[in-house]
This record gives structure tokens, C-alpha cells and sequence, in this order.
């Protein structure tokens, strides 16, 4: 099948979650016949602070922009996913709706928690323009029960798939080395993430924990964590350095807890990337961790995010990378794949 994905998301990068997300489903399905074409920004988007150049022209390019129907005449794809509900999702929207091609979309973005953050717009104001924008889709992939019952609440009545991410366990596995992070008081309490506002990585910081708090990733707001909790944490890795996957899944095999402080995810690959390197997590009652996390067993779940953090610390590294072992991109990449609405025939 050839499906023709409207995203943000660039091939071979995975940088942002979406990036992520659609990467490992191509090369899953492109290694069976299959194809993806990613039809995406010029400009890749990039939210670090509301600005014309930043955030709102990637967001907002393309709404015009013919560019789609250049390329479904082109390409001829067997279906149609468009994953970007602003920008050239708009205009490929346009283009499906005014030529009867039915396609899917997906919720995989809190656009109201992100748009209250990036430009201080309401929710109610942002779901109108969700009901607007999925009204004509044939079907909507979202993965957790929970996001499928808020756009129920939320008043879009399109179908809807529920199929959750997964991990690479040939990347993430508990691989422990004694000599990492030595000199740090312990026990060692983690968090992982694109370091942005709207991940809440303050509400991790603020916590009143023993041992070491160490942060991992990079971000547009690492340097205003760094200077507010100079001496209360580490932040790794250092500015510009790269760290690949080997390194990243010895530092989390040497944690003790993983702290996920974020509201704003529909899932949270992380969590699953920490699970198989043997980390408890801790958790807000969200969706994501309520569906992954098997109270004291594999973590905690609480607004009480300090009491969580340190019950985590009783619970056995085994439970977790069991726990993660149930969580495969092979079989939501063949979700993906079965829940695409195939095309019966070209435009006129």
C-alpha cells in the first residue's frame, strides 16, 4: 500500500514525538512492501517560543498551498493520512474534501494544554476549530481509551481507532554500568524529555526528593531550568553534546525512578523507553501513564507526584521491562496499516 502522510515530521528525524512516531512505522511497513510518503513542512515547526519565524509561519504555512494536489496527482496513493491539523493539513483537507477522497486523521497532540502555552489562547476557542477540522475525516487514530472519551466529550462523533505506540527494545533495554553517573548521592530520580515549557519538568524539580535529580534531553527552556536549579539538579547531556541510544539507556539502567511530570502528552514514549531500562515511573492520573503504569507494580500514579516518586522506590526493575516487553511499533505500525481508509478511486 502506498499512503500519503501529511506531517509534521520529517523522515529519518525524531526529534519531536510525532517524528518518532511516524519513523518507526515506516521503516516497519517500508521493509514489508509498503510505502510512505511524508509530505511535510519546508520549514520544520519549532516550538520554543511564540514568533513569526518559530512557531507561527511552520505552523500556519501551507494552509493555502497547492502543493498537495501536485502530489496526490503524482503519486496516486492508496490512502490518505493527515496527521498536521494546521498548516498543509488544512490544505490538504481542502483539497480531500472538495474532490470526495476520504482520508484519516489522528489525535496525537493536546492542542488546547499547547496552544494555552505557546500563544495563551483558550481551550474552548481551540476545540472549536478541532470539531471543524475533523468533522469530513473518515477516522481518527488516537492511542489511549481516554483520549478517544475526551474528543467524545469534546463533541467529535467520527470514528475512532484506539491503538497505543510502542519501543525498541533493540534500543532501550536494561544496561547497566557500574562507572555511570558514580559520585552522585543516590538514589537517583530521572525524567526525559524534549525540555520545553509545556513538558512541566518543574513540577519534577520542585520536588522534595533525596539523592540526585538528574534531567535528560534538550530543549528551548534547558537553559532557564539550568539557571533556576543550579545545584539542585543535572542536566544531561551537556549543550551541543549528542547522546545516542547506548548512552541514554545506560544512564536510565542506572536510575532508580522515572518522574514523568507532563500534562501535555497524549502517551509518552518515554515512559516505555524507561520502563524497558528497568525505571519505575511516577506519574499525574493522565492519560499515557494511566494505561501503561500497573500501580505498585511497575509505578505509581498520584497528584501527590513527591509520594509516588518515593514509593517507586520499593518496586523491582523486572516488573518494568516486563511491563514494556507488551508495548511493540510492529503491531502499531500494522494498525496503522489495517486502520487506513483505502481509496476506491481517483478525483475527477
Amino acid at each position: 500500500m502506498r499512503i500519503l502522510l501529511v506531517t509534521f515530521a520529517n523522515r529519518n528525524s525524531s526529534d519531536m514525538g510525532v517524528g518518532c512516531y511516524f519513523n518507526q512505522i515506516a521503516d516497519i511497513l517500508e521493509k514489508e512492501g509498503h510505502e510512505l510518503i511524508f509530505f511535510n513542512h519546508p520549514t520544520p515547526l519549532r516550538i520554543e517560543k511564540t514568533t513569526l519565524s518559530r512557531t507561527i509561519i511552520p505552523m500556519f504555512s501551507g494552509m493555502t498551498s497547492t502543493r498537495f494536489a501536485k502530489v496526490f496527482e503524482a503519486t496516486k496513493p492508496d490512502a490518505v493520512h493527515i496527521q498536521t491539523e494546521v498548516g498543509l493539513g488544512i490544505s490538504a483537507r481542502h483539497y480531500c474534501v472538495k474532490n470526495g477522497i476520504p482520508f484519516s486523521t489522528a489525535y496525537h497532540t493536546h492542542w488546547d494544554i499547547g496552544m494555552k502555552h505557546w500563544a495563551h489562547l483558550p481551550a474552548s476557542l481551540i476545540w472549536s476549530y478541532l470539531r471543524w477540522y475533523y468533522k469530513p475525516a473518515s477516522l481518527i487514530h488516537t492511542n489511549s481509551p481516554q483520549a478517544m472519551q475526551l474528543l467524545r466529550n469534546k463533541g467529535i462523533q467520527n470514528p475512532v481507532e484506539v491503538f497505543p505506540p510502542g519501543v525498541d527494545l533493540t534500543k532501550f533495554y536494561y544496561d547497566p554500568k557500574p562507572s555511570v553517573l558514580s559520585g552522585y548521592p543516590r538514589p537517583y530520580f530521572m525524567s526525559f524529555c524534549r525540555i520545553a515549557r509545556e513538558k512541566n519538568l518543574e513540577a519534577f524539580l520542585d520536588l522534595s526528593l533525596p539523592g540526585t535529580k538528574f534531567v535528560i534531553g534538550h530543549g528551548p527552556h534547558k537553559k532557564y531550568l539550568q539557571k533556576k536549579y543550579e545545584g539542585k539538579a543535572v542536566f544531561l547531556p551537556q549543550e551541543n553534546e549528542f547522546l545516542p541510544y547506548e548512552n541514554l539507556r545506560t544512564i536510565l539502567s542506572a536510575g532508580d525512578v522515572y518522574v514523568f511530570p507532563s500534562r501535555f502528552d497524549s502517551f509518552g514514549f518515554t515512559n516505555l523507553e524507561a520502563l524497558a531500562c528497568g525505571l519505575p515511573i511516577a506519574a499525574y492520573p493522565m492519560m499515557g501513564p494511566i494505561n501503561i503504569i500497573e500501580q505498585g507494580v511497575s509505578g505509581y500514579i498520584s497528584e501527590n507526584l513527591q509520594e509516588a516518586a518515593l514509593a517507586c522506590l520499593s518496586l523491582k526493575k523486572e516488573a518494568c521491562i516486563e511491563r514494556a516487553s507488551h508495548y511493540s511499533w510492529t503491531n502499531t505500525a500494522h494498525n496503522f496499516l489495517k486502520h487506513q481508509i483505502v481509496l476506491t478511486s481517483s478525483p475527477a
